[in-house]
């Protein structure tokens, strides 16, 4: 008996049904927030993709007189001058005794350009964006310029909004002022 072209086709048509696999289910690709998971003044903190220009090791300093204590100096960096904050001092209010800071993030904002040690550098990570906690407590230093977080690792990772700290009159101004801690007080 002659198959015909119509019959080897219906033919081909039932074994591949038949041995066919089923097409895996179509999930939705979940939204992610990436950044870098980092530390400043021993508060681990999160900065989102694209919001650091680099991390670098912290460059040679030369300090600037009449400045705020927070403001350690400016370096060379890039054939141009980097003024480095001592991220310890800023947030902290106090000087940070141990353990030079090997590295620094680089920040560069309209108007703005500078860098801040660091205590830590950890990794980039990736979260669900779901997932991102808005009402979780934070260190109160840090808290004016958080904006939520993430859990990993048994702890919660606030994420620095740098819009928010750049946004602060306190990083505006790097003089000192006769409020300043760092001014020298003289008696006439």
């Amino acid at each position: 008996m002659a198959v015909t072209a119509l019959q080897s086709l219906e033919l081909l048509e039932r074994t591949y049904v038949f041995d066919g696999v089923e097409a895996p289910p179509f999930e939705r690709e979940r939204m992610r927030w990436v950044g870098t998971s980092l530390s400043i003044a021993g508060v681990p903190l999160l900065v989102g993709e694209g919001e650091i220009e680099e991390i670098i090791e912290t460059p040679d300093i030369a300090p600037i007189p009449g400045t705020k204590a927070w403001m350690l100096g400016v370096a060379s960096h890039r054939g141009g001058l980097l003024p480095i904050i001592s991220g310890d001092v800023l947030f902290r209010r106090r000087p940070y005794a141990g353990r030079v800071r090997d590295y620094c993030m680089v920040l560069r904002r309209p108007g703005f350009y500078f860098g801040i040690t660091l205590s830590g550098i950890e990794r980039d990570l990736h979260f669900p964006i779901e997932n991102r906690l808005m009402d979780q407590p934070v260190d109160d230093d840090f808290a004016p310029f958080a904006l939520g977080g993430f859990r990993h690792g048994g702890k919660f990772l606030a994420i620095l909004d740098i819009e928010r700290l750049v946004a602060d009159d306190e990083l505006a101004n790097a003089s000192a002022t006769a409020n300043s801690a760092n001014e020298e007080q003289t008696d006439d």
